[in-house]
């Protein structure tokens, strides 16, 4: 269920209510006065008049009240609107900015993969950070461990250089601000297909990152 859907259900909602209160409310307020002054119709233009001021006088605040709310229910709903189309311009940042840590590549010095001999990967020195974040095939644990200090330059094929810790505290931070917005997404009642698939999409980077970060013994 889009944010779309889901405001126009929350304003027909709305709209139905006060609709079905409004009738009822008008069937009570007649009913009352033609109980307590029952008889034939009037032909009296006095007594229609009479019978227009009770109308209005009783019913005319309460209309009033409705529409005020409705006003107010609108309003609600727009604010909202923006709040949840904010957050997620907020989440789309925060992931192209880890994804573009993710491409960015490493130091990853003879790693240990798995099912192989020990040092059957020695001609490998760096990886894209995305290996050590995703992959299950490579020993990412110590590697990541030992790119949270580590003080090597890696020229990227953009040929900027960066310094492994860096790239490593800059997907932490943005994977960080991706699932904090991510949670205040779904607390404001955000799409719950939207929320899922970033988490399946990044919980094992943000995961392993923070791992990364706990002090070693």
């Amino acid at each position: 269920m889009t944010p779309e859907f889901r405001k126009t259900m929350n304003l027909e909602f709305t709209l139905k209510t006060s609709l079905w209160l409004a009738v009822l409310t008008t069937l009570i307020v007649v009913s009352a006065y033609f109980y307590n002054f029952h008889g034939s119709l009037s032909d009296s233009p006095q007594d229609w008049a009479s019978f227009g001021g009770y109308i209005g006088g009783v019913l005319g605040p309460f209309f009033a009240f409705l529409a005020f709310a409705g006003l107010l229910e609108t309003l609600r709903q727009s604010r909202l609107q923006r709040e949840l189309e904010g957050l997620l311009h907020t989440i789309y940042k925060f992931e192209n900015e880890l994804n573009y840590c993710k491409s960015l590549a490493v130091t990853c010095d003879s790693p240990w993969v798995w099912g192989n001999d020990i040092g059957a990967a020695s001609d490998i020195k760096e990886l894209p950070l995305r290996t050590l974040l995703e992959s299950d095939s490579i020993d990412w644990e110590q590697h990541l461990e030992m790119l949270r200090d580590g003080l090597a330059f890696r020229k990227q094929a953009d040929g900027v250089l960066f310094q492994d810790r860096d790239i490593w505290l800059k997907a932490k931070l943005a994977a960080e601000g991706l699932f904090d917005h991510l949670e205040l997404y779904r607390s404001k009642g955000g799409e719950q297909t939207v929320y899922e698939y970033y988490y399946r999409a990044y919980e094992i980077p943000k995961s392993r990152l923070a791992q990364s970060d706990w002090p070693r013994d």
